[in-house]
């Protein structure tokens, strides 16, 4: 999708989404994943939280410069 049509919600579930996992084996909230598996999906998660954050920050400057 293009970015200019996109809202910032969208463009930010997008970013979190992508490296969210099903809940299934694997994934860092179930006690049977084994906890290296856990710790590198729980950095993915955080990395996609970061990314989104930075996309929410460059939307505010650049609102911020519009008025």
């Amino acid at each position: 999708m293009d970015i200019s049509t996109e809202t910032l919600t969208e463009r930010v579930d997008r970013l979190i989404q992508a490296r969210k996992l099903p809940l299934e084996w694997g994934s860092p909230q179930l006690s049977v994943t084994p906890i290296s598996i856990a710790v590198q999906q729980l950095a993915a998660e955080t990395a996609a939280l970061e990314d989104a954050l930075r996309e929410i920050a460059l939307e505010v400057e650049r609102l911020s410069d519009q008025g």
